[in-house]
Parts: C-alpha cells; structure tokens; sequence
C-alpha cells in the first residue's frame, strides 16, 4: 500500500514540475488584479443579511490570491483525508481545485467551471475570472480565507491610486462634482 502511494505522490510531482516548466505564466500586481475583476464585473451574493460591496469582494479576492504570490502559473498539492490521502491539486492565481472548478484528470472533480485545470496556469487569467465567478454564485463563503474575510477594500487598496476622471472636479469640501 505504501509503495502504491509512494508511486502516486511521485507522480503528481513529476506533474507538478511538468506543469511548471511547460506554462508561461507571470506574476500579476495587486492593483492589476484588482482592475480585472472590476472590469469582469463579479457579482455580489446577498446572503442572510450582508452588506459586502462589490469593492469589498474584490479585495476580498485578491487577498486570497496573495497566497499565489500573485502567479497565474501556481499549483500547490494538498493532502487531505489523514487516513486516506487524497491528493488534490490547487489551480492558478485564485488557487482553484481540481475537485471542484476544474478537471485535471488526476482526481474525481465536479468541473463547475467545465474546463481543464491547466487553462488556468497561463498568463491569461480572463478564464480563472470566468471560473470565479461561476463559483462565486454557489459559494462565497468557501472560497474566501479566515484571513481574507475581514478585508476593507479602501485599506487594502490604499496604495492603487485610481485616476480621476478628468470630467470631474474636487470641490473645496473635498466632495467630487460630475
């Protein structure tokens, strides 16, 4: 029995190191992250009373994909089941499941999304914001961190200057005219 796990774990390495060296993908800046899921315009679920904002979402998201360092290509093996491992497979910049969003052909997967998990390790992360979504209207709650949940979108942003709009004015208050 250990022998045929030994055998598993060592190719789901080769995997992962074949994945590694077979995508293009790139590190993403907070800031540009958080400008692609603006312009994807997620969806907010109101559920038992919330209040999150579309803004608090957003960065709600892309603090959790800070635990990618922010790298289309990342791909994290986990262990679950102590008594019977299960390798599952973590995905993209959004570190999305091969159990759930997408099928890697490694493991049993629901394949919300209906697609491959190596479309999400590329540079192009319009899919992994498709993918996003799809799963945003099922299960908010699941996919965001502990860590992330408390997130303000004005302090979490602070440093991602957006620029103003030159049709508006700043009034002495400090108020924005159109």
């Amino acid at each position: 029995m250990k022998s045929v796990l030994s055998v598993k774990m060592l190719a789901v390495l080769a995997l992962v190191l074949l994945v590694f060296g077979a995508t293009d993908g790139r590190i993403l800046s907070k800031c540009e992250l958080k400008e692609q899921l603006e312009a994807a315009q997620i969806p907010v679920i109101r559920a038992m009373g919330n209040k999150m904002t579309v803004d608090d979402l957003i960065a709600k998201l892309v603090c959790m994909a800070s635990a990618s360092g922010f790298n289309t290509s990342y791909v994290k093996a986990i262990t679950t089941k102590p008594k019977a491992p299960v390798i599952q497979q973590l995905y993209g910049v959004f570190q999305l499941s091969d159990q759930l969003a997408c099928d890697s052909g490694m493991n049993p997967s629901l394949n919300v999304c209906n697609m491959s998990c190596s479309a999400l390790i590329d540079d192009d992360v319009t899919d992994d914001i498709a993918c996003l979504k799809t799963m945003i209207s099922s299960m908010l709650n699941t996919i965001l961190v502990k860590e992330c949940r408390s997130v303000v979108a004005s302090r979490y942003f602070a440093e991602c200057l957006t620029a103003v709009s030159p049709m508006a004015a700043t009034s002495p208050l400090g108020e924005t005219t159109a």
